[in-house]
């Protein structure tokens, strides 16, 4: 699974001012540093299409609550203990919490690239783990955003003041990247991955008539994955 990751470039208006597709700001742009990473419960960037039917025809960009409630769920916020801020792709389409989010709400979650975690040689518990970001060679400027293939709901929690929109996105089996073994362990890194989507997979996921689950079966990216060991320590000097 993902629980942490990152946009390392501006959400506003300029980033898609060259793709053709009217992008419609639900808000103002957030004061966020850009080498601050997303964990679960932040607040975050997303793009969900104003026709589902007809994403090509506009989208909106706002800033929704990682880890999704779904519409169901009437009591405090703190009592869905339910971990959603990730879905799996094999009951993506059936799970009670995500199955009418993925008939009819989906969302694309931009990032720069997303953190996950493994245990070097000689670690003993209590200590931190080893902290490592995962990104991609980019074509072009535009393709150093890529998205996560997200769902999004609207619940009515007692303790919270009006609807609380949310979101999740989807991981599935891990690809070469994520299941060879790391040289100094021996294990993979993670039996998980992140679905992770170009422009134009994104825009064909975002349509409810499109291939859906079917799109997100290969786990890897175009261009494959780039790891590098990333210490939290060089985002505090970097930010």
């Amino acid at each position: 699974m993902c629980n942490e990751y990152q946009l390392r470039l501006p959400f506003d208006p300029e980033r898609w001012s060259e793709i053709r597709i009217p992008v419609r700001f639900g808000e103002a742009g957030s004061n966020r540093p850009l080498n601050t990473p997303f964990r679960p419960t932040n607040r975050a960037p997303m793009l969900r299409a104003v026709d589902p039917l007809d994403p090509s025809a506009g989208l909106e960009a706002v800033e929704r609550r990682w880890w999704m409630v779904p519409f169901f769920h009437k009591g405090l916020i703190s009592a869905w203990k339910a971990m959603c801020t990730n879905a799996r792709l094999e009951t993506v389409d059936t799970t009670a919490a995500f199955r009418e989010a993925y008939k009819r709400r989906r969302a694309l979650i931009p990032a720069t690239s997303f953190i996950e975690y493994d245990e070097p040689p000689g670690w003993k518990r209590g200590e931190p783990k080893r902290r490592w970001e995962i990104s991609w060679t980019p074509r072009d400027e535009a393709d150093r955003v890529r998205y996560f293939a997200g769902l999004w709901d609207t619940a009515h929690p007692a303790d919270h003041e009006g609807p609380l929109e949310s979101f999740t996105f989807v991981t599935g089996h891990p690809g070469a990247a994520f299941s060879a073994p790391v040289a100094d362990t021996g294990k993979p890194l993670h039996h998980r991955q992140a679905r992770v989507l170009t422009w134009d997979q994104g825009l064909a996921w975002l349509r409810l008539d499109g291939p859906g689950k079917a799109l997100l079966e290969d786990p890897e990216t175009e261009g494959g994955f780039v790891m590098a060991e990333r210490p939290r320590e060089i985002e505090a000097v970097e930010g």
